[in-house]
């Protein structure tokens, strides 16, 4: 039984009248969104406030939230995620007051409204109570970012004071009647601190920084605050500014509370002086024109690998297989380049021969044939096809063989050549008169036993030996024996060979000392071609 309702409770179903003041300042809805009181309200002839006052109070609000965001690097989209689990774009309004609380922005409950009203959606997604394009909002304040011109503008209330420069303050200095008159002051003091090396913000940096409890500190620390009195007693330039100059500057920069904001002149000398770059010190590397020849420029690149891999005792052909399952025998270059860093060679080649060995083994359709490539470098192992050739004869490979990877040397001409002859013949001369023993000089400057010294050392020991040397002398001798690719690494090893060579029957018996015992044979009955050796050949003739 629906029983009729009385008048008492169909005054109490409808809204309250808005209070006077109230009407003027309400914000305008749309009827569809807003309920019935918000109808009798839109019934109600009202004087609203412009649109364009409305969009100047909005920019500027929205201005003070980049103005916070900008230097924190805040996204302010992240703070509004816990409130949209859906991710549908909107939000509540008292949950767009809580989000701008936890980015840190002081705004009143009017402003938050006003926002509100703003980014409101009346779409028919839009359900309440989530109505606030929260999307919206954050691209509008995310503009900041992508702004290079609206990030200079926002120079003047950057803070340096605080652990960084990128502490942005919302102090804003003070109109003054005279403007004229302050910037003539503010370029004296632009103009002292220029010629005299004076820096405003160390100056207050005790009274704004300091560590300990401080009664005179009446200011958060690295606020880039200070009191009046204590603007006044540091100022530096109290001899060449009068009282009503310091007044005006204090009268520019004061704070709601009375305090002198000492951060924002010292932004604003810098911006007047600039700051030129000062100039960093460089040490580049300027290198001599070297118009040496190296025995590496005329090497063939394969030739140079042969010789590396012969010293290392690599094995080319299985990790070229492992680029190619199906055993094809080709690869690609990016490939090819992998191998070679994986054996430790790029050290050795340069993109020169690189691109080199590339020309001579690539395929028409843009494959490298590693087939061929390994069969020429494995040259230096065996002979291919070494069972069709039974009369051939294959050696190991030896030192010679390594010697073009190991050794790169200069090449000298004819006459340079003959000099370096008369300078050894002197040395070799001055050697066996005074049978001096040269090598365990160089072994004490050779730690490592690499086999060299360097060449400001080399010149040490000739002089230690009282044989000195000219420059020119040095120079011969060192484009013979600085073999390793550079003028400094001297070999020794290769010069005492040529200067104190030993004796024959000496070498013979190094030579049986180093070597493994081998007994004594008969000479064999047949020769190296299968052929009898006549007894003349083999043996004494006997008596018969």
């Amino acid at each position: 039984v629906v029983q009729p309702c009385s008048a008492r409770a169909q005054e109490e179903r409808l809204p309250p009248p808005p209070p006077p003041g109230a009407l003027s300042s309400a914000p305008r809805r749309s009827p569809a969104q807003g309920g019935e009181g918000e109808m009798v309200r839109d019934m109600v002839s009202i004087e609203e406030p412009s649109s364009s006052s409305l969009d100047s109070v909005l920019a500027e609000l929205i201005h003070r939230i980049q103005l916070h965001v900008m230097p924190r690097r805040i996204r302010c989209k992240e703070f509004f995620n816990d409130f949209d689990p859906l991710r549908c774009g909107r939000c509540t309004i008292p949950n767009l007051g809580r989000a701008l609380d936890m980015i840190g922005v002081n705004v009143s409950e009017e402003e938050v409204d006003l926002l509100a009203e703003h980014y409101t959606d009346y779409g028919p997604r839009a359900t309440k109570p989530q109505v606030v394009n929260y999307y919206r909002f954050c691209a509008d304040v995310d503009e900041i970012f992508a702004s290079e011109e609206a990030q200079d503008s926002m120079k003047s209330f950057m803070m340096t004071s605080s652990p960084g420069s990128t502490v942005m303050s919302t102090f804003r200095p003070n109109c003054l009647e005279d403007e004229t008159r302050f910037y003539h002051v503010l370029h004296r003091v632009a103009t002292l601190c220029k010629a005299r090396g004076v820096h405003i913000k160390p100056l207050y940096t005790d009274l704004d920084r300091a560590a300990i409890p401080m009664p005179s500190r009446v200011n958060p620390r690295r606020g880039g605050k200070v009191t009046r009195s204590q603007f006044i007693r540091n100022w530096p330039f109290k001899r060449e500014m009068s009282q009503d100059d310091i007044e005006l500057l204090c009268d520019r920069y004061a704070t709601t509370g009375g305090d002198i904001h000492f951060m924002a002149l010292h932004n604003e000398v810098s911006e007047v002086l600039g700051d030129p770059e000062q100039p960093f010190p460089t040490s580049p590397l300027h290198l001599r024109p070297d118009g040496t020849k190296w025995s590496h420029m005329e090497l063939p690149v394969v030739q140079k690998i042969m010789a590396k891999v012969v010293e290392k005792r690599i094995r080319l052909k299985e990790h070229f297989q492992d680029f190619d399952p199906l055993r094809k025998g080709y690869c690609t270059p990016g490939q090819v380049k992998t191998v070679i860093t994986i054996m430790g060679l790029s050290r050795d080649i340069d993109r020169a021969d690189f691109e080199t060995i590339l020309s001579l083994y690539m395929k028409d359709d843009g494959l490298f044939d590693y087939r061929s490539f390994c069969d020429d470098v494995d040259k230096a192992f065996t002979l291919p096809n070494l069972e069709n050739y039974p009369y051939a004869r294959t050696s190991m490979p030896d030192a010679s063989t390594t010697a073009p990877a190991r050794r790169n040397t200069m090449r000298l001409s004819e006459a340079k050549l003959a000099k370096v002859r008369k300078v050894e013949e002197k040395i070799r001369t001055f050697v066996r008169k005074r049978r001096a023993e040269m090598k365990p000089m160089f072994q004490d400057f050779d730690r490592a036993h690499r086999g060299y010294v360097t060449r400001s050392q080399f010149t040490r020991i000739m002089s230690m030996m009282q044989f000195d040397l000219d420059e020119k002398a040095i120079d011969l001798l060192a484009g013979i024996y600085c073999d390793f690719g550079n003028h400094n690494d001297f070999n020794y090893k290769t010069f005492l060979r040529s200067i104190d060579p030993p004796a024959g029957d000496v070498e013979v018996a190094m030579m049986q000392m180093t070597s493994p015992f081998v007994p004594w044979s008969p000479k064999p009955y047949f020769n190296s071609r299968g052929r009898v050796i006549p007894r003349s050949a083999s043996a004494p003739m006997l008596p018969c």
